[in-house]
């Protein structure tokens, strides 16, 4: 399994990649991990590792940090006198200029595919080491990052090993028409080599079938998910980021730049025509926020309403989850919302509280709709969304608002389940790969 995202790293990667892992020792594999050394300044959470199964080996291999050498060059030049301009100031000079342009063509190199280039010679150095001591009887690469599908076409060329390529979220094309090229070039040399590719959509599916001419056969849809565990530890007790006494709509993980469409003005709009809301309603926002986000907390007919929690521990997070009255999504962007499926969807179904999504169509609205979970508005029309808050708030807990009827349709979505799908995907590939 090489994954640049794995615990104690907290990022959006490791709930899935790590969940998979553990549960493949269920259906007849020994996973071995490849991994980074350090956390890049990412946020930890350690007890990710608590239960993860003693006989998963783990390795970690350093990465080159390339942004650091781009830094030190950066402070050199300035040190000879160049860049004292602003990037913006339309009348920097002309050695300035030319500094620029030079220093973007060869940022653009460096970082092909990505700014993780750097863990490929050492993440691939290592993976040829560990082959030669025990061999593998398949390779499993998960992106993004692209560090990932990269190792694993690499040890693909050079040993043959049996490849299943995972795209989480679909390859985006860069800015610039060379660098789109090359990544697209690269990305069709990864999808013809690898024996099975993973996605996790029926969108992304089809975009790889339509797109880039990948064969039905060829590509396995393994979703996202929940760990049934975590919620068995689940206590009852109200968790103690939600004042009491407040209808609490929650929204948990990161808020990503322009994903929550015009839902904050419209939840400005309510207010101002319910002043009476402003004492019960909280809606609170438990992870990172893009600056739209914290901006709008921060305005006057906003204050107190909106609560910005920052990052808390998954544990945590489940429990607030529980302890809420309605979980928030937003997923304001057209390409993502047809192509990508939301971790936090998983985990929302199976706490069983109301879903408001604001959100384009695609696999996140499908989902909801499917399960019988809530609303979905669309992130660009105010008016509907102040509607669907009204209809949320003005039901109150317990009062009917929609749950998810069909425990059965959500019960497909547990990580050990999921992990028996993707074993027959990886005993399809050995057996392709052959």
């Amino acid at each position: 399994m090489v994954s640049f995202d794995f615990p104690p790293r907290r990022t959006s990667a490791v709930y899935r990649v790590t969940n998979l892992t553990k549960h493949l020792l269920e259906h007849g594999w020994q996973p071995t991990v490849l991994t980074i050394t350090g956390n890049r300044g990412d946020a930890e959470d350690p007890r990710m590792l608590a239960d993860f199964p003693a006989q998963i080996r783990v390795e970690r291999t350093s990465c080159l940090e390339i942004s650091a050498w781009e830094n030190t060059a950066g402070a050199g030049v300035r040190a000879l006198g160049g860049l004292q301009s602003k990037e913006q100031d339309h009348r920097q000079p002309l050695w300035d200029r030319w500094i620029r342009s030079c220093g973007r063509l060869v940022r653009s190199c460096l970082y092909f595919p990505d700014d993780t280039v750097g863990w490929v010679p050492l993440g691939l150095a290592r993976a040829i080491e560990l082959h030669l001591q025990n061999r593998f009887d398949a390779v499993y690469t998960t992106s993004p990052p692209r560090s990932g599908p990269v190792i694993g076409l690499l040890l693909k060329i050079l040993l043959g090993i049996p490849w299943v390529a995972e795209f989480r979220d679909p390859w985006y094309p860069p800015p610039g028409p060379w660098r789109r090229r090359f990544e697209r070039a690269l990305l069709q040399r990864i999808l013809r080599r690898a024996d099975k590719i993973v996605v996790i959509s029926r969108g992304n599916a089809e975009e790889m079938e339509r797109s880039h001419g990948v064969s039905k056969a060829k590509v396995a849809v393994v979703s996202n998910g929940y760990d049934e565990k975590e919620f068995d530890c689940l206590d009852g007790e109200r968790s103690a980021l939600l004042e009491p006494g407040h209808f609490h709509l929650s929204h948990f993980g990161t808020v990503y730049p322009n994903f929550s469409g015009r839902f904050f003005e419209a939840l400005a709009g309510l207010l101002g025509e319910h002043p009476e809301l402003r004492d019960r309603l909280r809606v609170n926002v438990i992870g990172f926020s893009d600056d739209v986000v914290q901006q709008c907390a921060a305005r006057a007919d906003l204050q107190g309403v909106v609560r910005l929690h920052g990052f808390v521990p998954h544990h945590e997070a489940l429990g607030a989850m529980q302890s809420s009255d309605c979980l928030l999504v937003f997923l304001g962007n057209r390409d993502v919302a047809r192509l990508s499926g939301l971790g936090k969807i998983y985990d929302y179904l199976r706490v069983g509280r109301p879903i408001l999504a604001v959100a384009f169509e695609g696999g996140t609205q499908e989902l909801i709709e499917e399960a019988q979970a809530g609303w979905v508005v669309n992130p660009e029309d105010p008016e509907a969304i102040k509607r669907a808050l009204k209809a949320v708030v003005s039901n109150g807990p317990g009062s009917g608002n929609p749950r998810p009827s069909r425990p059965e349709f959500v019960e497909q979505f547990r990580y050990d389940r999921l992990a028996g799908r993707l074993a027959e995907v990886l005993n399809a590939a050995v057996g392709h790969g052959k």
